[in-house]
C-alpha cells in the first residue's frame, strides 16, 4: 500500500468517528420498546391409547389418539397471567382452558373464563398425572355409575366458563386454601332458560407435609326430564358434597387420592346418590437412566343411586370398579400405562377393558 492510499484510508476512519458517536448517542436516547410480557410457557401432551372390551356388539378393541393439547401460559406482570389450551381428543377440537387470572396477592386471586370448578380433588387433577388411565369407568358400549361418573356426568364437575375468587392466605391455618365461584352451569343454553347458574366451593388444610384435606359443595339446577321449552320456575336445584384425602406426592414412594361424595340426581324424581373412589400407588426410585420408576397402582370406586320408597329406579348401571395396572416411567411426565377394569354392576353381570395408553408430556 502506497503512502497516498495509507493516508486516505486514515483520513476516512477519522471522517467516520464522529458519525458513529453520534449513531450511539441517538441509540441511547431512543426510547427502549416496552415488554408486553414478563413470561411465556409452552406445555402440552400427546396420549395415544389402545383398549378393548367384553360388551357385546362392540368391535373388540379400538386405537385412537386420547388426547393431543398444547398449552400457553402467559404472565403478562404480577398481577395478569392467563392460560388458554386446545385440545383435540378423538375427531373433537375443543378449548379446555381459557381464562385470565389477577392476583392480587397469594390469598387473593380472581379467575375470569372457562376452569375447572372447584369440587372434586381427582376430576382436578391432571391427566398427565393420574395413576389410573382413566379417572372413572370408561368402558365402551355401556355407561356405568361408579362415583366419577356420576358426579361429571350430573355436571357437578369439570370445567365451565365463570368467574372463581381463590387463594391460599399466607400464615393461615394449617396451610388453608379456597376456592368459590359462579358458572353458567349444565342447563346454559337450554331453550326457554331464564337465570340458571352454578355454584362450587372447595377448601383444603395441610395438617401434615404430606397429607392434604378436602371439602367440596356444588350447586346447579336439574329441568324435568320430558321438558322441551320451560320456564326457570319449573327448576329444582340440587346439591351435592364430597370430601377428599391426598397423602404423599407425585414422586417415588406411596401416594394415596381419595374421595367421597354424596347428593342429588334427580331432584325431581327423589333420586340421591353416593359414591366413593381412591387411588394407591407406589413409584420406585429411577432404575436407570432411561427407566425412571415403576408404580404399580390400584384403583376402587363404587357409585349407588337410590330413591324414595316407590320411585322406580329404572335400568340405572350403578355398581363397583376395579382397577389394576402399572405405570412405566421414562422422565417426570412420559409413560407407559397398563391398566384392566373391572365392572360389577349392582344388578348383577360384569364387565370389562383392558387398557394401554403411551404418554408424551411436556
Amino acid at each position: 500500500m502506497t503512502r497516498l492510499t495509507r493516508t486516505g484510508v486514515l483520513l476516512a476512519l477519522l471522517a467516520a468517528v464522529p458519525q458513529v458517536a453520534r449513531s450511539q448517542e441517538a441509540e441511547k436516547e431512543a426510547p427502549r420498546p416496552r415488554r408486553i410480557v414478563e413470561e411465556i410457557r409452552l406445555g402440552g401432551r400427546i396420549q395415544t391409547q389402545f383398549n378393548t372390551t367384553t360388551v357385546d356388539g362392540e368391535p373388540e378393541s379400538e386405537l385412537f389418539v386420547r388426547r393431543a393439547r398444547l398449552e400457553l401460559a402467559v404472565k403478562v406482570n404480577d398481577l395478569v397471567s392467563g392460560v388458554i389450551q386446545p385440545e383435540v381428543a378423538g375427531d373433537r377440537l375443543q378449548f379446555k382452558d381459557a381464562y385470565v387470572k389477577l392476583s392480587f396477592s397469594p390469598g387473593v386471586q380472581f379467575l375470569g373464563g372457562k376452569a375447572y370448578r372447584p369440587f372434586s380433588l381427582l376430576e382436578q387433577t391432571s391427566s398427565k398425572r393420574i395413576l389410573p388411565v382413566e379417572r372413572g369407568a370408561d368402558i365402551r358400549g355401556i355407561s356405568p355409575l361408579d362415583e366419577y361418573e356420576i358426579i361429571h356426568g350430573l355436571g357437578y364437575s369439570d370445567r365451565d366458563v365463570g368467574l372463581q375468587l381463590m387463594g391460599t392466605p399466607k400464615g393461615g391455618p394449617l396451610g388453608f386454601s379456597y376456592a368459590a365461584g359462579v358458572f353458567r352451569g349444565p342447563l346454559s343454553g337450554e331453550d326457554g332458560l331464564r337465570g340458571s347458574y352454578q355454584f362450587a366451593a372447595r377448601g383444603t388444610v395441610r395438617p401434615a407435609e404430606k397429607l392434604r384435606l378436602g371439602v367440596g359443595w356444588s350447586s346447579r339446577d336439574f329441568a324435568p326430564a320430558d321438558s322441551g321449552a320451560y320456564e326457570s320456575r319449573a327448576l329444582e336445584r340440587g346439591d351435592a358434597f364430597e370430601v377428599d384425602v391426598e397423602y404423599g406426592a407425585f414422586e417415588p414412594g406411596f401416594h394415596l387420592l381419595g374421595e367421597v361424595a354424596f347428593g342429588d340426581y334427580d331432584p325431581f324424581a327423589d333420586r340421591g346418590f353416593v359414591g366413593a373412589q381412591a387411588w394407591l400407588g407406589y413409584r420406585t426410585r429411577p432404575l436407570s437412566r432411561i427407566v425412571t420408576g415403576l408404580e404399580p397402582v390400584f384403583r376402587a370406586s363404587w357409585g349407588s343411586v337410590d330413591g324414595h320408597p316407590g320411585v322406580d329406579l329404572g335400568s340405572l348401571n350403578d355398581g363397583a370398579l376395579f382397577t389394576p395396572g402399572f405405570n412405566v416411567y421414562f422422565g417426570p411426565l412420559n409413560r407407559v400405562m397398563v391398566n384392566y377394569d373391572f365392572w360389577r354392576a349392582r344388578e348383577g353381570g360384569s364387565q370389562g377393558s383392558f387398557k394401554v395408553q403411551v404418554q408424551t408430556a411436556f
